[in-house]
């Protein structure tokens, strides 16, 4: 890919589309988060689909897709923010007309189930996709200025490409030292371990790839890692982020081994690469807006992170 098209900056005054690809939102936390968004002064289309509830997911694979694909038809809609993650997303992935999403860039954010949809629209489309907190979630609960402050910037094209500041409480270490550079991918690990072998994964070749997860005990991230080692060119990568592994303790009386972090330790200190660890992304406290396609440069000798463009054009 010689370089992700970058969707136009958004600000006060956008139209919004809030959507539920995934789970549907609590009533609570969504009200909360658009009386937020609102304030901030972008005017919302909350689509139905929303508020429906079928099982664990938001509506049937029909009305989640639908509610999707009319968001980037629609020529009045400016960007595109999920409600929520959960679970439903890999669903999807065969029901959207990629073509429109194509001919239709827009600033698209969300994270953890969304993960699936942000690589398979950057992989299709060539489209930057950004990794970033969600309308039910960050913006429903108790509101964080860091991560606030960085997706604002990020998505109205304020904040200048640059090293990534440390939220107050984070530390930043390495498995492996050196410093590469390259086009940014990732997320969820566990939805990018399901995509592996689907034509929706983007290839990791070159890139600086990030990875992070939640409610997975240190065996299930095994198995994740195993799979993307076996099944795709991750060996290739440029270089690792690894985020947040929020939530990892055994359970339900699985005999306690290696931790989450020793995990990772064992896979990723068996490459060359440089890998970071400790980055603020993914379920934790704290995020930064991944805009996922733009170059970016670490150096785990420095523990630093360097977005060398923005995601946004003019």
């Amino acid at each position: 890919m010689a370089g992700a098209v970058k969707p136009k900056r958004i600000g006060p005054g956008s139209r919004i589309a809030i959507i539920a690809p995934a789970g549907p939102p609590r009533a609570d936390r969504l009200r909360k988060g658009l009386d937020f968004l609102r304030k901030r002064g972008y005017m919302l289309r909350v689509y139905p689909q929303v508020r429906r509830s079928l099982g664990y997911l938001a509506g049937d694979d029909r009305q989640r897709a639908s509610a999707l694909m009319d968001a980037f038809s629609d020529k009045s809609i400016d960007g595109i923010f999920a409600a929520r993650g959960g679970y439903g997303c890999l669903r999807l992935l065969p029901l959207i007309d990629y073509k429109i999403v194509e001919d239709n860039p827009k600033v698209f954010v969300g994270y953890s189930d969304l993960t699936a949809l942000l690589l398979s629209i950057y992989k299709k489309c060539g489209i930057v996709t950004f990794h970033g907190p969600m309308a039910a979630v960050e913006f429903g609960r108790r509101l964080r200025e860091y991560t606030i402050s960085h997706f604002f910037g990020t998505i109205e094209g304020e904040v200048s490409p640059g090293i990534i500041k440390k939220p107050a409480g984070y530390k930043f270490g390495a498995i492996n030292g050196g410093a590469s550079e390259g086009p940014i991918m990732g997320g969820n690990l566990s939805l990018m371990a399901r995509m592996a072998g689907t034509a929706y994964m983007p290839s990791f070749k070159g890139k600086i790839v990030f990875l992070e997860d939640t409610e997975e005990e240190p065996y299930r991230l095994d198995a994740y890692l195993a799979q993307l080692f076996m099944s795709t060119d991750i060996t290739e990568a440029a270089g690792f982020i690894l985020g947040e592994f929020t939530r990892t303790e055994p359970r339900y009386g699985h005999v306690k081994g290696w931790s989450a972090a020793q995990v990772l330790r064992d896979y990723f200190s068996r490459l060359d690469q440089p890998v970071l660890t400790g980055f603020p992304c993914g379920h934790g406290k704290e995020k930064i807006t991944i805009p996922i396609g733009v170059r970016v440069m670490m150096d785990a000798d420095k523990k630093t992170v360097t977005f060398l463009e923005s995601g946004v054009r003019e």
